[in-house]
């Protein structure tokens, strides 16, 4: 998790500093406007506004550095999954440990046995 918000602030900060050098330059560097079109025939037609290249690589950085981290943290998140479940099956067993104990215990103090008569003749 904390990779995760290390990933979203620091992606933040590229974002104003990038954003900020963009804004600084002329509109000719990165001012190309893309136009992004997703069509089915004869069904639908979409088009987006046109979006300065500029900020669609600013865009991309910064989220391709999000997925970055959320890509690394998957494994961590089930590795946890997998010790929670072993730590329970753990708590499982030494519950019935200690229960098989306590039987052990009762029906030692309901049937005490003898030392001296167990097997030894003299």
């Amino acid at each position: 998790m904390k990779r995760l918000v290390y990933a979203v602030i620091m992606a933040f900060l590229f974002f104003v500093l990038l954003n900020f050098i963009y804004c600084n330059l002329d509109e000719v560097t990165f001012g190309y406007n893309l136009v992004f079109k997703f069509d089915i025939p004869y069904l639908m037609a979409l088009q987006s506004v046109p979006i300065p290249l500029g900020f669609v690589l600013l865009f991309s950085f910064c989220a391709g550095m999000v997925a970055i981290a959320l890509l690394e943290a998957l494994p961590s998140m089930f590795k946890t999954f997998e010790i929670r479940a072993k730590n329970k099956r753990i708590r499982e067993l030494e519950r019935e440990l200690s229960a098989i104990r306590q039987m052990e215990e009762r029906s030692q103090s309901v049937n005490p046995s003898n030392p001296s008569a167990s097997g030894e003749s003299s």
